[in-house]
């Protein structure tokens, strides 16, 4: 069989490597034409395909990342490994939608090297990640002192530093249900939901907080007729029908 010449490229183009180990130094490398490298699990495959070209990749692996939790606020750093969210006692015993979450990201071996923040900041609304902090309100810290919420758009020259969650309403339950094709695929629907007294939020995947459903959930109307209305932010018959039915089925996990 003959050998066929690729025409498009599949490695990045020239680019010059800064690695710092502070966020002071991270600012001070920023430059218009410069990206940010995290864990590299969203980027490299864009500059491998060139589909990105920055002049500068501003490596801010060896700014050390936590998980703590300040006065009933889970804070996360831009830079912790979405494996350590995945083991973090604090995260599993107060904020169990992260945990629920993350187990969907990937394969273990992506989980080792991708961070939240870089998820964050990727701004992809098929990640799970963004999903769920989405369903809890989640707000993001940036280098230049602006606080965010709702989907991250970051400006030139600005930075994810920092996540913060706000604590769970008291006897809150919370449920994250996906569908793929094959585990670690981007996944074709899934549903965020948190459930407390007086309190409902529903994020449903790649389309953020389903607020209809939410208000009708609180009202108390039936699963199904919530669930219909999460599926209504979605295009396509198929997709809405499995959106529908993770809802339904994440209400039954959180009234259970």
């Amino acid at each position: 069989m003959p050998l066929r010449r690729l025409e498009t490229p599949v490695k990045p183009a020239a680019f010059d490597h800064v690695r710092v180990a502070s966020w002071d130094e991270a600012i001070a490398a920023l430059a218009d034409d410069a990206l940010v490298l995290a864990g590299g699990q969203s980027l490299m495959p864009l500059l491998n395909a060139r589909a990105v070209r920055p002049a500068r990749l501003v490596d801010i692996t060896g700014i050390p990342g936590v998980i703590r939790k300040r006065g009933g606020v889970l804070r996360i750093d831009a830079t912790v490994r979405q494996a350590a969210l995945e083991r973090s006692r604090i995260v599993a015993a107060g904020w169990p939608l992260l945990a629920q979450a993350v187990r969907h990201v990937g394969h273990p071996a992506t989980r080792s090297r991708g961070t939240v923040g870089g998820s964050a900041a990727h701004g992809d609304p098929r990640a799970e990640l963004i999903c769920a902090l989405a369903a809890l309100d989640a707000r993001f810290e940036l280098a230049s002192g602006r606080t965010a919420r709702g989907p991250l758009t970051l400006a030139p020259g600005d930075l994810l530093v920092a996540i913060e969650v706000p604590p769970l309403p008291e006897g809150a339950r919370t449920a994250f249900l996906e569908h793929a094709r094959t585990s670690g695929d981007f996944a074709e629907a899934g549903v965020a939901v948190v459930l407390a007294p007086g309190h409902a939020a529903i994020a449903v995947l790649g389309a953020g907080r389903a607020t209809a459903a939410e208000s009708a959930l609180r009202d108390g109307a039936a699963a199904e007729a919530v669930a219909e209305l999460a599926a209504g932010l979605i295009e396509g018959d198929h997709r809405r029908a499995l959106v529908a039915e993770l809802t339904r089925r994440a209400l039954a996990e959180v009234k259970r």
